[in-house]
């Protein structure tokens, strides 16, 4: 009696080892598809305040492809089903349509995926025919290209296989289908199975980075007394940043430096001694450049006067006077410019009468009918 029980065992056992070995048609499973996760794995680099994004666009590229794309409010951990195929993606934080000072270009081109600063127009600025002056970019434009991956009709074949499995379960358990893992059950079979999609499920890792840097500029001035305001441009800045690329394209562009941007401090008062400091946002220097001598581009300054009617104009060159240092929190890069020092100022304001008292005030913008003078640096 025992020996016949024992054949029975043994034949119990190979019955199941040659179902398991069974390849499951996938016709009867509900789709072709397997579950995928993108993370989102926010740095404190990224984010030093803490306060992450409400919302972030993933754009998924099947077999060389466009495939698909979605905007989420679940900005750490996003859930996908995908079919066979083979997949690149990446990720902006927010949505295109958020964003007003970037307009995004070939988002369904997985290689040619790009963001460029929307141009504006202002009559103070002269410009070249191949440089046109734009709005600073939004404070933060994330990133984040995952490697690329792949999803076999195996793979799809055993996820759809475990979870319509688990959903049968479920459903004779009189609990809820709608999402698998994480449950609290109490039956062993559901539990197994649940464990089994879960090792079915593809976990794409993403790291986003900010593509913005800062640009800021220090001059220091004899007479300082005599600012009133100060406004400026700065030519051969990149216009544009290659999504996946990771880099600025080779367009260039004119940013500004307004009037609110900038801050006076006195280094010498009774020797009227001081600088003021610009600081604005940028993607930095077109086509990955690092500063050089070769690289042609300047910095323009208009300095209006107390007397609210003379106009200062001074041009400083670039090159390599440009230095890239670690950056603030959040930021990518920091481009630094110093021009002169508190005992070698590199210009000196004329004096002038002051207006109504004088005295630096940031927000003063409409200059345009003042009376304008060239000064030799």
């Amino acid at each position: 009696m025992m020996r016949r029980f024992g054949h029975i065992i043994v034949a119990v056992v190979a019955l199941m080892a040659a179902f398991a070995c069974q390849r499951r048609p996938l016709e009867n499973l509900e789709s072709a598809t397997s579950r995928v996760i993108v993370k989102c794995l926010w740095e404190v680099s990224v984010y030093p305040d803490g306060i992450k994004p409400d919302g972030i666009s993933l754009y998924f590229f099947r077999d060389g492809a466009y495939y698909s794309s979605i905007t989420t409010s679940n900005v750490d951990s996003c859930e996908v089903q995908l079919p066979v195929g083979h997949y690149k993606m990446y990720m902006i934080n927010q949505s295109p349509e958020e964003y007003w000072r970037v307009t995004f270009q070939n988002m369904t081109s997985f290689d040619n995926a790009s963001a460029s600063l929307t141009e504006t127009s202002v009559r103070w600025v002269t410009r070249s025919d191949d440089e046109a002056v734009v709005e600073n970019p939004d404070k933060l434009l994330c990133v984040g290209v995952s490697d690329e991956f792949e999803i076999t009709q195996e793979m799809t074949e055993e996820y759809q296989y475990y979870y319509s499995t688990w959903k049968n379960i479920r459903r004779r358990n009189g609990r809820s289908t709608t999402k698998a893992g994480g449950s609290d059950t109490t039956d062993p079979e559901e539990a197994y199975y649940e464990e089994r999609i879960q090792y079915y499920t593809i976990r794409i890792p993403v790291y986003p980075k900010n593509t913005v840097s800062q640009l800021w500029v220090t001059i220091y001035a004899g007479n300082i007394g005599a600012l009133q305001s100060m406004r400026a441009f700065n030519s051969g800045m990149a216009r544009t940043w290659e999504l996946t690329k990771k880099t600025t394209a080779s367009e260039r562009a004119i940013q500004l430096i307004n009037a609110n941007q900038w801050t006076l401090t006195y280094d010498d008062r009774p020797l009227g001694i001081g600088h003021v400091d610009g600081i604005i946002t940028t993607f930095g220097l077109p086509d990955g450049e690092q500063p050089s001598a070769t690289r042609d581009s300047t910095l323009n300054v208009s300095a209006l006067l107390v007397d609210n009617s003379t106009i200062a104009n001074y041009t400083f060159n670039v090159g390599d006077k440009m230095q890239v240092l670690e950056p603030n929190p959040g930021y990518r890069n920091l481009y630094r410019l110093v021009f002169g020092s508190a005992t070698d100022p590199i210009i000196t304001f004329p004096d002038v009468r002051p207006e109504g008292g004088g005295g630096f005030t940031a927000g003063v913008e409409d200059w345009e009918d003042e009376i304008e003078v060239e000064m030799k640096l």
